[in-house]
């Protein structure tokens, strides 16, 4: 088996063409990005042969993981007999009625979301579709544990500067100073780096939907502690979940604080956690490819 995979429209008058090639150009490394590159170390690992976005596919499963104008193609290419399977997700549009419903087409065969709750909504806003949606969580690399020697991070993609200076106060009253990194504005290798020797990590969203840097995190045997959120809101959409911004996350790998003494509560505990183990078992790419392989 070859599986065809596709992130993009190889197409020179595409829009999604010259976005990713921006995107190369600009060392920019984003959602979709780890999504892709766990997919293919997981299928490196597991000797499993693919190709990445040839101009026609040389197999009969082809998964799209983001590009509606890719998708498109790819729609149009399983109507023409190319292809047998169509898989789309989980990086393809925001709601199931996006771009024009095209999540609707029938030569889809299955749709991967990130995480359950995203499941959960896609069934609710489009219950026609129940039978194609499946939950596909994007893996990590195995990493080594921290030393846990170093400075504590705070992820901050709330941008609360209420949320964020309670963050600070509680890692500064031990003595520490954090290290913060902002969502958008740095570089993937120096967000590895201060992981790979931070003793806990304090993680500021509204929500999630799935949470992969979390999971790189978790991958490097550092704790998670995440604000309380239960809503999620687009445009005109809105939802509500228990944990919408930590959807993996379990008590195993951290925990959740609603307010200050919460989380200086968590933060003495934190070298009780090591959640290595269980993100290397149930999170790695090649916990993430297995899972892939029962759905193609």
């Amino acid at each position: 088996m070859i599986l065809t995979i596709y992130t993009h429209s190889n197409s020179l008058f595409s829009g999604e063409f010259w976005k990713s090639l921006v995107q190369r150009i600009n060392g920019k490394y984003s959602g979709p990005n780890a999504v892709r590159d766990s997919l293919l170390r997981g299928l490196e690992e597991n000797r499993i042969e693919y190709e990445l976005n040839p101009v026609k596919p040389s197999g009969d499963t082809v998964l799209v993981l983001s590009g509606v104008e890719a998708l498109k193609n790819a729609i149009r290419a399983k109507k023409r007999g190319e292809t047998k399977k169509l898989i789309a997700g989980p990086n393809m549009v925001v709601t199931p009625h996006d771009s024009s419903n095209v999540m609707h087409a029938d030569a889809i065969d299955t749709i991967l979301v990130p995480s359950q709750w995203v499941a959960d909504f896609w069934k609710h806003e489009a219950a026609e579709l129940s039978e194609k949606i499946f939950v596909w969580a994007a893996g990590v690399a195995v990493k080594n544990s921290s030393s846990r020697t170093g400075a504590p991070v705070i992820y901050d993609k709330m941008r609360s500067k209420e949320l964020l200076t309670l963050a600070d106060e509680v890692v500064k009253s031990t003595g520490k100073t954090p290290n913060v990194f902002t969502y958008g504005t740095y570089r993937h290798s120096e967000y590895l780096e201060a992981l790979s020797n931070a003793p806990y990590l304090i993680y500021l969203a509204q929500s999630e939907s799935q949470g992969i840097s979390l999971q790189e995190a978790w991958s490097h045997n550092v704790p998670t502690f995440v604000n309380k959120s239960t809503k999620w809101e687009n445009k005109n959409y809105s939802f509500e979940s228990a944990q919408i911004n930590a959807p993996y996350l379990t008590n195993k790998l951290g925990g959740i604080f609603g307010n200050k003494d919460e989380l200086s509560s968590l933060v003495a505990d934190a070298k009780t956690l090591n959640p290595k183990h269980y993100c290397d078992e149930h999170l790695s790419d090649d916990a993430s490819i297995k899972t892939l392989l029962t759905l193609i």
